[in-house]
C-alpha cells in the first residue's frame, strides 16, 4: 500500500479465503454498483473469475480486462484449483481483451479460449523497474560470508513448479563447488530441506525465506539460476539479468525463451535436466569473461520490459477498450 499514490482510491473488498469467498465476491458486486468504473483490470485467474462473475451480477456496462500471468500447460496441486483455472480460462471469452504475459501464451490462449477475437488477445510482458531494482541493490546490508566458494542463487516461491528440487540435485553433478542461496519462501520448504539434508549439502545451500529488498543479496551472485518447470514471465529472472548477474534458466513453457537468447544474454537448459543444468552453471563459474558478457549482454536485454516501454502498452490498451 505504501507505493500506491495518494490520490489512487482504495476500495479494500476484505478477505476471500477460510470460507468467505462469497462474501467477497458480493462486496466486489456492490463496490462495481457503487463506483461505476469505466474498466475493470484484473490479475490473476480467481480475481479474473470473481470479475468476470461480479460484472455480470452488477449488470454493469463496464469494460472487463483479464491477465493471466501463468501458462495454461501448468498443472497446479490440488484437483479443485485446477478445474477452476480450466473453468476460468474457458470463460475468457465474455472479457473484453485476455491479456497473457508472453506470446507463446498468447498462442495457448488462442487455442484454448473459444469465441474470442485473436485480435483481442494481447501479450504484454510484466513491467519491470530497473532503475528501482539498481538503485535498491545499493543498499548497504551484510555479505553473505561463505567464504571462498562462488555464490549461485535462486530466486522465487518454493513450490512445485518453481523447480527448485532440480536446482539442489544438480549440486551433486556440478564440477565446480559453490554455496546455493535461496532467496523465498513457500510450501515446498520442508521436502527442499529434507533433500538437501539427503545429499549431504548442509553447508553448502543456505535458504534465506523472503526478503522485503532482495536485490543487495542478488547483486553478490556470481550466477542466478531459474529451475522452473513452467511460468508465465518470470520477473525473478529479468530483475537478476537488471543487475548483470549472468542467468541459467530452463527453456520453460513460457517466458524464458521470450527473454533470453541462449549464449548471448543468458544459457537455456532443457527443464527436468540437473545434469545439463550443472554443465551450464560450471561453464559460466569456469569463465570470467564469459559471465561478464552475458552479463552485460542481459543488462542490456531488460530495457526492452522496462516500465518506460510497457506501461504505455498498458495505456494504449485501456484506451483502445475504452473507445
Amino acid at each position: 500500500m505504501s507505493e500506491v499514490p495518494g490520490d489512487v482510491k482504495i476500495v479494500d473488498l476484505g478477505r476471500y479465503g477460510s470460507g468467505g469467498r462469497l462474501r467477497w465476491l458480493l462486496n466486489y458486486v456492490y463496490a462495481i454498483r457503487r463506483e461505476m468504473p469505466d474498466v475493470i483490470f484484473s490479475f490473476l485467474a480467481f480475481v479474473n473469475l470473481a470479475s468476470i462473475i461480479a460484472r455480470f451480477l452488477s449488470r454493469s456496462t463496464c469494460r472487463l480486462i483479464v491477465s493471466e500471468r501463468t501458462t495454461v500447460k501448468g498443472t497446479y496441486e490440488g484437483f479443485i484449483d485446477n478445474v477452476l483455472r480450466h473453468l476460468t480460462i474457458r470463460l475468457y471469452c465474455l472479457a473484453d481483451r485476455v491479456i497473457p504475459n508472453s506470446e507463446e501464451m498468447r498462442q495457448q490462449f488462442i487455442e484454448k479460449v473459444k469465441g474470442v477475437n485473436p485480435r483481442h488477445i494481447v501479450a504484454i510482458p510484466n513491467p519491470v523497474d530497473v532503475d528501482r531494482i539498481r538503485d535498491n541493490s545499493k543498499e548497504i546490508t551484510a555479505t553473505l560470508g561463505m567464504g571462498p566458494l562462488p555464490i549461485v542463487v535462486g530466486m522465487g516461491r518454493l513450490s512445485v513448479e518453481k523447480g527448485f528440487d532440480v536446482l539442489v540435485r544438480s549440486m551433486k553433478y556440478s564440477l565446480r563447488k559453490f554455496h546455493l542461496i535461496h532467496i523465498g519462501e513457500g510450501p515446498e520448504e520442508g521436502s527442499l530441506r529434507d533433500l538437501v539434508n539427503g545429499l549431504e549439502l548442509n553447508n553448502r545451500v543456505t535458504f534465506v525465506g523472503f526478503q522485503p529488498n532482495p536485490f543487495p543479496l542478488l547483486r553478490q551472485a556470481a550466477v542466478f539460476v531459474l529451475p522452473s518447470r513452467f511460468e508465465g514471465f518470470p520477473n525473478a529472472l529479468v530483475e537478476a539479468m537488471a543487475l548483470g548477474v549472468p542467468c541459467v534458466s530452463t527453456r520453460c513453457s513460457t517466458g524464458p525463451s521470450e527473454i533470453i537468447t541462449n549464449r548471448v544474454n543468458g544459457m537455456l537448459i532443457p527443464v527436468e535436466d540437473p545434469v545439463c543444468m550443472a554443465k551450464a552453471i560450471d561453464e559460466l563459474l569456469s569463465d570470467k569473461s564469459l559471465r561478464e558478457r552475458i552479463g552485460k549482454a542481459g543488462m542490456e536485454r531488460v530495457q526492452d520490459f522496462d516500465i518506460a516501454e510497457i506501461i504505455p502498452r498498458f495505456e494504449r490498451l485501456i484506451e483502445d477498450v475504452v473507445a
